[in-house]
Formats: structure tokens, sequence, C-alpha cells
């Protein structure tokens, strides 16, 4: 179901009439995609730097947007092998995923984490797509949580707007590709929820509703959730050895997500911690971009964005599936 009744009276006028509700949640949905690649963008030039190296950070994104120093990134790749994959299917589809996370593999690209690396060997082996990241975390000791597969997950939440039934299979299913441990897979579910709550027009119990998901798959997942919307983010520190690790990530998205009065505001502040600033940043771009919209993202950003057109259509074409 989704967020809003038009007015009946209305549609019997104007059939084909648009309420401003709508348009207001197709700017949140294509927000979604656009807000997580801005952010991604401005934080990919100051990767694994130090927060006191970044106390002011530049406010402009540079690079022409998915590139960094002209080197592509994974963010925002593998976000689109998932999109392209969804509206091509209308569904989640893992093994079709796997194929598309595996077209872009082959493409030799050096911006790679080393679980998703391994998973991607994997299935390049003939590993099923349902045991690739499994086989990839055993590898590790079980110990790897790496926030490879929650910084492309933000379809997952779209694909659920309408419906929230099986939000966390398919977030879980996903994440499992590539990363296994339940922490990786209770940051997809708890993001994707947020995402699909926010865009219907629930922000108020968004933060509440991840949480809630997110802690069903993981205890540490909800306790990082509820840390970072409780603090602001220059309160967190992120950029120490972990700083690739999933729940530094989530906590500081939901933090940025809790105290953002708009949306560069929100996105700066976790650029400043330093730290994986592309992936940190593209998290949270994804969620205060559901938030906020697309209107509320700054056009001179929008416009340097090299994967822009692609994701909004594709954004569209997945709206209109719902």
């Amino acid at each position: 179901m989704g967020s809003f009744r038009p007015d009946p009276n209305i549609l019997k006028k104007h059939p084909n009439a648009i309420t401003q509700q709508q348009i207001e949640e197709k700017s949140r949905f294509v927000g979604t995609l656009l807000g997580a690649a801005a952010g991604e963008a401005l934080g990919a030039p100051h990767e694994f730097r130090s927060a006191s190296e970044l106390r002011n950070p530049p406010r402009e994104i540079t690079g022409g947007g998915i590139w960094a120093a002209g080197e592509p990134t994974d963010d925002i790749e593998l976000m689109l092998a998932l999109l392209r994959s969804l509206v091509s299917r209308r569904r989640l589809d893992i093994d079709d995923v796997a194929e598309n996370y595996l077209k872009w593999f082959s493409t030799n690209p050096k911006d790679v984490g080393a679980l998703t690396r391994a998973a991607l060997e994997n299935l390049r082996a003939g590993e099923p797509a349902a045991q690739s990241g499994a086989i990839a975390w055993e590898d590790t000791g079980r110990k790897s949580a790496g926030n490879g597969s929650v910084m492309c997950c933000a379809p997952i939440g779209l694909l659920h707007v309408r419906s929230l039934d099986t939000i966390a299979e398919d977030a879980a299913a996903a994440s499992r590709i590539t990363h296994y441990d339940p922490r990786c897979v209770g940051s997809c579910v708890a993001v994707t929820t947020a995402i699909a709550h926010l865009v219907r027009g629930e922000g108020d119990e968004a933060v509440e509703r991840a949480a809630s998901a997110g802690g069903a798959i993981c205890d540490d997942v909800r306790a990082a959730i509820e840390r970072g919307a409780a603090r602001s983010p220059a309160d967190l520190h992120v950029d120490g050895e972990d700083r690739g690790y999933v729940l530094r990530t989530v906590e500081l998205a939901f933090s940025a997500l809790a105290g953002a009065s708009d949306f560069e505001e929100g996105v700066l502040a976790v650029v400043s911690r330093g730290g994986d600033t592309d992936t940190n940043a593209c998290v949270a771009g994804g969620l205060l971009g559901a938030r906020f919209g697309k209107s509320r993202i700054p056009e001179r950003w929008i416009s340097k964005l090299k994967a822009a057109p692609e994701l909004t259509a594709l954004a569209e074409q997945l709206y209109r599936l719902l």
C-alpha cells in the first residue's frame, strides 16, 4: 500500500491528476539514489583521511561524479548493477544481480573491497550467489564485517516502498551475495527499511523501524543505530583502523539522518569525520536523499554526477513498476 490516498473527488474529475504528495514522494524516491551518488562523489577524494585533516572539507564535488582521481569507485557501480537487475526482473533475482556484479568485476576495477573481491572471485569460480559471500566470510574466520553491501543496498528499499512484507528477506539475500556477516546483513535490512519509510513520508518512525528491523538480525546493529541517532556526527570517531567497519558507517549515517536540517549539512558533516568517506557519505546521502528529496540536493552537485542520468532514468522506471 502507498503512503497516502489521493482525494477521490479530484481523481474522478481529473483521472490523470498528480497530487503534491505524489510529486514529493517521487522526489524522495529519485533523491535516494542521487543523494547516495552525491555523497559518494563528495567523499571519494578524501577517503581515509583523518577528521583533523577535514575540519573544513571542500563543499564542492570534483572529479565528475562517481569518478575520483579518474578511477571509478565500487559504491555506485554496484548500486547501479543491483538497480539494473531490479528494473529488468521487477523483483530481486540474486542470480541476475550476481551476474551483473560479475560483468562489472570483469572490467578489472581497482577500487574493490577485500571481502567483495573474495565473494566475486567465488562467483567467478562457479559458486552459487547464495553461497559466495558465506564462503568468503568463512575464509576470514567469520570476523570480517565490512561496509561493502550496505553501501549499495538502497535500491532494495525503493523496491519495497509500496509493501514492506519481504523487504528484510530481500535486503538480507542481496547482502549475502558478498557480505554474509550478521552485522552486514542487519545493516542492509536497517538501511533499506529506513529508506522505504522515508520515501513513504513516514520520517518520524524511520529510525525506530530501522533499528527494530536490523536488530532482529543482529543486536549490534540496533545498538549502532540508537547510538548514532542520539549523537551528532561531530561526536563520532570513524577514522581509525576499523574505518571500513559496517557499524561505523551505519552509526554515522543515522547520526546524520537524525540531526541534519538539510541534505548538504548532513553529508558535509559525515565527510568531515574522515575515514571511509566515500562509503560513509554514500550511505548517509541515500538516507538524507530519501528524507529531503531530489529538490533539496544542491543542483551544482547533481550536475557533476556522471551517473545521474542513468540513476534518474532507472529510478523513474522502477517507480512506475511499483
